[in-house]
């Protein structure tokens, strides 16, 4: 009998044994497994993570260009604005100029070159010259400058001052007027000026 005791002790630790080893390999299998789950987590993480980051780098780069551009837009339309408002003033300066001038002698004779001008232009026996309501104190030596028959006329069309000769025969027009040829600066002014304006 001690005999089967000392078998059955042995048996039992020979269990003891293999349990420990069975429990001591299910640990270990359990902490890989556990070390392998942790770091396909961290890596799916870090992956996830990584994307995160260059969305909001392209969001804020994107952002980044809206606003720059928006600001561009903004500072050449005040650009655009301020040209103008020095352009429409220039103008306006020289339109009360030509205006001051219409009041002096030599506008009288401008008006006399004009419609010797206009003569040359229009050949026809019907020419019609036209000019503002306070230029027909001039209507005798605008007749006299033009050197043959000719009616003149008022017209509402000319602001500044001038001749326009009209010929419905030819049918031709020819404009002396200061208004067209402040139109025709202000032409020349928009295409050749290189006026620059800047914050």
């Amino acid at each position: 009998m001690p005999d089967t005791v000392s078998k059955t002790d042995n048996f039992l630790k020979a269990i003891e044994k293999y349990a420990e080893e069975q429990r001591t390999k299910i640990r270990s299998e359990a902490e890989d497994f556990k070390e392998k789950e942790l770091n396909k987590a961290e890596e799916e993480g870090l992956r996830e993570a990584y994307v995160l980051i260059q969305k909001k780098m392209s969001d804020i780069k994107t952002e980044i260009s809206a606003g720059l551009s928006r600001a561009e837009t903004a500072s050449r339309r005040r650009i655009f604005v301020r040209r103008q408002e020095i352009e429409a003033d220039v103008f306006e300066k020289a339109k009360n100029k030509l205006v001051e001038y219409t009041k002096t002698a030599d506008y009288g004779k401008s008006l006399e070159k004009s419609a010797a001008l206009i003569s040359e232009k229009l050949t026809g026996d019907d020419t019609v010259l036209l000019v503002r309501e306070q230029d027909m104190k001039y209507k005798d030596k605008l007749c006299n400058a033009f050197g043959r028959s000719c009616e003149v006329k008022t017209s509402e069309d000319i602001l500044i001052g001038g001749v326009i000769g009209v010929s419905k025969k030819l049918g031709l027009l020819a404009d002396e007027t200061l208004d067209s040829k402040l139109e025709e600066q202000h032409e020349w002014f928009c295409e050749n000026s290189g006026l620059m304006v800047t914050d």
